[in-house]
């Protein structure tokens, strides 16, 4: 049975061949670059897990969440100092604004868990970052996000809400009324889908992903803009075409 993931649909949909390299060759430990990009992500999301765990009854300050920042600190990635100590305050700054316009009180039912359900023929997971009860009945799901809004990708987005919603409510059993995308860069707060969405056209395009993946003899690459955040340029057979039209820039 194969296992997908958001993270995994949307990597094949992009370039089959990264999937290929990532997934069924397994070449990721041996290739991995560290991004300034994910470094920041992870420091975020692993500074607002630890503060949601402190008990709301400990009142939660800001004093809190600024030195669980500190403690987790990712540090890879960063060319420079200079370069690190931009991104750190950056993220301060992010964090501050997030503290001034939250309330602190509410205790998640969860907090950054990978959770499994079958759907059909294949294994379904995730990674939900949090999930907070509703004063009127059931939960909402909050995906943080710490890179700006974007449209590039947008069926991706609620396809991975999808799956969040159909997780949280096979796994624990609570009705999912929205699933929301946080983007802490602006404090701006998009409900991906509600209560009233039908998921299961997005849940059944799942099934033709694993049956693309798996008949696929070929994991082609596929040419976008992001190719020069991929882990596995340097051994890309297109690798020289990437470069070419970055050169071939007019600026």
């Amino acid at each position: 049975m194969i296992t997908l993931s958001p993270y995994k649909i949307s990597m094949y949909r992009q370039c089959p061949l990264r999937y290929k390299f990532y997934y069924v060759d397994r070449l990721i430990k041996q290739y991995r670059k560290d991004w300034p990009h994910l470094s920041f992500g992870d420091s975020i999301h692993s500074a607002l897990r630890e503060f949601y765990r402190i008990p709301s009854g400990e009142r939660r300050n800001w004093k809190q969440l600024e030195q669980l920042y500190r403690q987790n600190w990712n540090r890879k990635g960063f060319a420079t100092l200079k370069e690190e100590r931009e991104w750190g305050l950056k993220g301060l700054a992010m964090l501050k604004a997030f503290y001034e316009r939250e309330d602190h009180s509410v205790m998640p039912l969860l907090l950054e868990e990978t959770l499994n359900a079958c759907y059909q023929a294949i294994n379904l997971c995730g990674r939900i970052d949090r999930v907070d009860p509703l004063l009127e009945s059931g939960c909402a799901i909050i995906d943080y996000k710490t890179g700006k809004e974007t449209d590039f990708e947008e069926d991706d987005k609620t396809l991975a809400a999808a799956i969040y919603k159909y997780l949280v409510e096979h796994c624990r059993q609570c009705k999912v009324v929205k699933v929301i995308n946080y983007y802490l860069d602006s404090g701006k707060k998009v409900v991906v889908l509600s209560e009233a969405t039908d998921i299961k056209r997005y849940l059944d395009s799942t099934l033709q992903v694993a049956e693309a993946i798996t008949t696929d003899a070929k994991f082609l690459p596929r040419i976008t803009k992001l190719c020069k955040w991929c882990d596995f340029l340097e051994i890309c057979p297109s690798r020289a075409e990437i470069i070419k039209q970055v050169e071939d820039l007019p600026f």
